[in-house]
């Protein structure tokens, strides 16, 4: 090379002319590219000093697993493999899995080198050893790729290397094309590399020195000396860089080592880098592929711990975990080595990663209950840190939780998303609705998918909102979503920029680490009070109803199943087995439901096959236990009762709430005759008196038990002259147009105008366009609001019941020309409560149903039911902050309440709402195309209701009145003698007074052994103020003590008072108590 310096000047004089930046980058582009007109004079060309492919080196054997099943290894080596032509065969379907056998000689050129098996078959697959041992995964394709395996580090000519690959007919992110992320079913492979390859090691390197030194260049404040300087040395580099030279490379490595030897001073910002796999436990694939994906992406990570001492890798989700223990021991068994040498990291605490907008205060609580009591069984240690990168806002209730789950940290990023305003902090205390405080930490670096790049690095200083108070940052790096992992090339430039003047110091280290050195090093922090609600995403409370729907009956029903068995075990005692393993089994169903892309509507349609047939099992299943536990009871009483020859027949009634109640009933036999007064499709109707809450009460089929309701007592439908249609009872008269809009209502217990006001409606149901700019399934966007229709016009409203139990209204509404809504709007002698029983014939393309409630009623906020509390949010758009959330999640209801006076809207499976002045909206389905095409498309069964109330919000009844919506009565026809059938079984636990405080759970404690000597209440205070009340207890108790989520014992001991135990909780407290009884 001729000198472009004249070194008679010092210094040197540059004989050429200085390149503009622009071009010098483009000249470093080309050099640097995987893919480029100008390859084959780029770096990457020289990578692989030798290549070899096809027999004798590289013999193939195929067998193609029929019927896209997923077999074992011993399965598959035991059946024929055939040879096949790799440059012309496709492989297919699609989710299709073929096993290859894969047979090496070393041939002589490759004798005392490094030799590297390099796979590419565009999608995933599994190295195995021939003794069945899972080695490494491979990912084919540009994105996310892991085509090396290596054979050995010094091969030695003539060596004979054989193992398998399980090839699976998917990419990393599932089969999806386009921007809606659909399957393509039309989708097959081929094998594109099946070499064995001798890789320079200087050139690689020097690439991965450049790569850090273009990254300074390209990504930090670019008028730096350094950055300039960075610049300048990579085109150095490519003037002084030819690939056949080795003095050539020697010189560039000295240039770049001397580059990346200058050090940061004292006060550079630290990052903490830890490795991490993100996978989703399903999205663009079902679980069964997901537990695939676990044991490649962790094998290979042991796989880089073996080579990288110093790598440091991180996993949460104990349901993965127990997946990877219970199909690929061995690797679980490295995990555990792993561990134990300080290499791999726990986290988390929860079975899944789960979303916390939509599932119960219980199912948040089993999330953590399940997951760290598996880490202390298989690591003997619980989490400490809750790791939840990627779900879609973070509940208000979440620190007490996380708290009393042994968690003292939380991680995220996923508020880097907003799409109206910028979340304000890094580094703070986040602060739950009842005041309790957790360390938080939001990456500034924006992702938990890094790659250890400097622009990583830059970002984590110029996005830390709180660097003056806390000068450090943790970068979670690694591929991730399909999984993956940390790659070779990551832990390179990890090892790289330790200590580098130009960018921040990283090294690798634990999360918990990472947190405890912010305890020690930050100075005051800032404070975030309640939900972190992430402005984006907001579809993701409505899409995928049957999945919605799914979570909150089998929700009710577990929590049903529970208190029955407790029960029934108490009871019973050794005549009754409490169905602990079945228990535990459904709860892990549902939290496994609960995923952060299953519970949100956002996966493919094939992942939702495994959903519902979960959720069904759940249901189904707990019917049969809630039943057998009834049955356990009656069992009992019927032994305790006196004998009697007379047949009787009757129902007993169970109450799984913590109150009495009284309610319209369906008898479950059909043609009986007891009150002789209503039937619906031959059952009739009751009424059931004040059946005792945590109890059950006999009623015999006479009407001594069943009376008469008359006229001044009776609900009513009756129809006026004007053509409007009335529904009342003695406290409510609701009167409705031809449409079934609800145009007057009014509360005949208050002196207060009517609920409607002048020229509005309620029960409106309304279409809105729904296309969002992009995340079809996921968003909702505000200007969808600007866009809709009214469902009116058809006139069809007619009386179904005029009463005296029930009265009714229905009529049917066309949608469109494929889609209509059937509703049956009812209002019975009892309560204030109008309900609206919905089915919906749904086939629409991106359209977004809701219905709408105007109210007279004055308020600048509306109270949403979350998690064991409610929430406050605005009801305003004065603000950027305030409009963002158009769409907000709600579990039970949502209360629009002024001083004196209010109106709650319930649902039994909804959680999507949204309230603007006087105006409430709840979401009933969507009809998004992706990722799955037929999302929510057939039919669909919902319930809402109003109930309008005296007082406001925080002195009403209404989470009492939604629960009842949400946990009806359970009924059971019964024949026996007259002591048989009416009696009364009275509460084990009875808190008063009951209208703050409230019992949720009710179970054998985990460590119970199942014999019915421990339980465990769940209480808190619903409505934000502190409460007092005293715990009765019908049981004979030897200890009762304050525990917490894990249920661990205290020194917190209840001393018991001749009236109870006292209680004493602070506003939206969550309390756990075991109970031990005298045996």
């Amino acid at each position: 090379m001729g000198s472009i310096t004249n070194d008679n000047y010092k210094p040197p004089l540059d004989k050429t002319p200085r390149v503009p930046k622009s071009i010098t980058k483009s000249r470093i582009n080309n050099f640097m590219a995987s893919e480029s007109q100008f390859f084959d004079m780029g770096i990457q060309t020289a990578f692989w000093e030798l290549r070899l492919s096809g027999e004798p080196h590289v013999t193939l054997f195929v067998y193609n697993v029929p019927d896209t099943e997923r077999i074992s290894f011993q399965d598959a080596v035991s059946r024929k493999f055939e040879k096949f032509n790799v440059q012309e065969t496709e492989f297919a379907p699609i989710w299709s899995t073929h096993w290859f056998h894969v047979d090496v000689l070393i041939p002589d050129v490759m004798n005392n080198r490094k030799v590297v098996f390099q796979w590419d078959m565009d999608c995933e697959g599994m190295v195995w050893s021939t003794d069945g041992v899972p080695l490494q995964g491979l990912t084919g394709g540009t994105d996310q790729a892991r085509h090396e395996y290596i054979l050995s580090m010094n091969a030695k000519a003539g060596e004979r290397y054989s193992f398998f690959i399980e090839a699976a007919c998917n990419a990393m992110f599932g089969l999806s094309y386009g921007d809606s992320m659909v399957p393509d079913p039309t989708r097959t492979y081929k094998i594109k590399t099946a070499d064995l390859v001798v890789p320079n090691e200087d050139i690689q390197a020097l690439y991965h020195d450049l790569s850090i030194i273009q990254g300074i260049a390209y990504d930090t404040d670019d008028d730096s000396q350094r950055a300039r300087r960075a610049l300048w040395l990579v085109n150095e580099v490519i003037d002084r860089f030819h690939a056949r030279s080795d003095e050539s490379i020697k010189q560039c490595l000295a240039l770049t080592r001397e580059f990346l030897s200058m050090h940061n001073g004292g006060s550079q910002h630290k990052v903490t880098a830890i490795g991490h796999c993100h996978i989703d436990t399903a999205w663009l694939w079902p679980y069964d592929e997901t537990k695939r994906k676990i044991a490649r992406s962790w094998s290979s990570q042991i796989e880089l711990m073996d080579r990288y001492p110093n790598f440091i890798f991180t996993a949460s989700q104990t349901q993965q975990y127990e997946w990877l223990r219970e199909l690929y021991p061995i690797v679980f068994e490295k995990i555990i080595e792993k561990e134990k040498a300080g290499q791999w990291e726990i986290i988390g605490g929860s079975w899944v990663e789960h979303d916390t907008n939509m599932p119960s205060g219980e199912s948040l609580c089993r999330q953590m209950l399940l997951g760290q009591r598996f880490f202390e069984k298989y690591f003997g240690k619980r989490a400490k840190v809750f790791w939840l990168p990627d779900s879609f806002g973070y509940s208000g209730q979440l620190p007490q939780i996380l708290k009393q789950s042994g968690c003292d940290y939380f991680f995220t990023q996923k508020l880097s998303w907003n799409n109206i305003n910028k979340f304000p902090l890094t580094t703070f205390w986040w602060t739950g609705i009842d005041n309790t405080s957790i360390l938080a930490h939001l990456t500034p670096a924006e992702t938990y998918n890094a790659a250890v790049t400097p622009a990583e690095l830059h970002k984590c200083v110029v996005n830390h909102h709180d660097i003056e108070y806390s000068n450090q940052s943790l970068l979670v790096f690694g591929n991730g979503d399909g999984g993956g992992g940390p790659a070779p090339e990551m832990l390179e430039r990890l090892s790289r920029v330790r200590d580098v003047d130009g960018i921040p110091t990283c090294v690798p280290g634990t999360v918990h680490g990472f947190f405890e050195e912010l305890v020690a090093k930050s100075d005051r922090l800032q404070s975030y009070k309640g939900e972190l609600y992430l402005e984006f995403h907001r579809g993701t409370y409505t899409t995928q109803a049957l999945v919605k729907y799914g979570n909150r009956k089998g929700e009710v029903l577990i929590r049903d199943v529970e208190f029955l068995a407790t029960m029934a075990k108490i009871i019973g005692r050794d005549k009754y087995r409490y169905p602990r393993d079945e228990v535990d089994k459904f709860w892990k169903y549902i939290c496994l439901n609960q995923f952060h892309d299953c519970l949100p509507g956002s996966a493919i349609g094939l992942a939702y096959k495994d959903v519902h047939k979960f959720h069904r099992e759940v249901i189904s299943q707990s019917l049969l236990l809630r039943h057998n536990a009834q049955s356990a009871i009656m069992a009992y009483h019927a032994t305790a009762a006196p004998k009697a020859t007379a047949e009787n027949e009757g129902i007993l009634v169970f109450n799984t709430l913590p109150w009495a109640r009284t309610a319209v009933v369906t008898v479950p036999e059909a043609q009986t005759s007891w009150s002789n007064q209503q039937w619906e499709d031959g059952h009739e109707l009751v009424v059931v008196q004040q059946v005792p809450g945590f109890g059950a009460t006999g009623f015999m089929g006479t009407a001594t038990y069943f009376p008469e309701i008359g006229a001044e007592k009776a609900a009513k439908a009756y129809r006026l002259e004007s053509g409007l249609f009335v529904l009342e009872n003695p406290l409510l008269q609701a009167t409705f147009n031809k449409d079934g809009q609800l145009v007057q209502l009014i509360d005949k217990t208050s002196d207060r105008l009517p609920l409607i006001p002048q020229n509005s409606k309620g029960n409106m149901l309304q279409l809105y366009e729904d296309v969002p700019t992009n995340w079809d399934a996921w968003d909702v966007e505000i200007y969808h609001l600007q866009k809709y229709r009214s469902l009116e016009g058809n006139g069809t409203l007619k009386i179904v019941s005029s009463g005296p139990l029930k009265a009714e209204l229905e009529f049917r509404q066309p949608i469109s020309n494929a889609s209509y809504i059937q509703q049956r709007i009812s209002l019975t002698c009892i309560g204030k409560r109008i309900e609206f029983d919905n089915f919906v014939e749904w086939h629409e393309d991106r359209q977004f149903l809701k219905v709408e409630f105007t109210w007279d009623i004055n308020s600048d906020h509306a109270t949403y039911d979350i998690q064991y509390g409610v929430l406050r949010r605005p009801n305003i758009y004065n603000t950027t902050h305030d409009s963002a959330r158009f769409e907000v999640c709600g579990h039970k209801f949502a209360d629009l309440s002024e001083a004196s006076y209010g109106v709650a809207l319930l649902n039994d499976c909804k959680y999507g709402y949204a309230t603007h002045g006087n105006v409430q909206r709840l979401s009933l389905l969507r009809s998004p195309k992706g990722p799955d095409d037929q999302a929510d498309m057939g039919q669909h069964k919902f319930r809402y209701a109003i109930y309008p109330h005296s007082q406001y919000f925080a002195a009403s009844d209404v989470m009492h009145e939604a629960l009842d919506f949400n946990v009806p009565l359970s009924l059971r026809y019964a024949q026996g003698s007259e002591s048989e059938i009416n009696f009364t079984l009275g509460s084990m636990f009875v808190v008063t007074p009951s209208n703050r405080i409230i019992i949720d759970t009710v179970k054998l404690a985990e460590d119970d052994n199942d014999r019915g000597n421990i339980i465990i209440l769940r209480l808190y205070e619903g409505y934000g103020g502190q409460a007092s009340a005293k715990l009765q207890c019908s049981l004979n108790v030897s200890r009762m003590l304050v525990s917490n989520v894990l249920e661990d014992d205290t020194e917190n001991v209840l001393v018991a008072q001749p009236d109870g135990y006292q209680l004493t909780f602070k506003a939206f407290q969550i309390m756990t108590l075991k109970v031990y009884l005298a045996v």
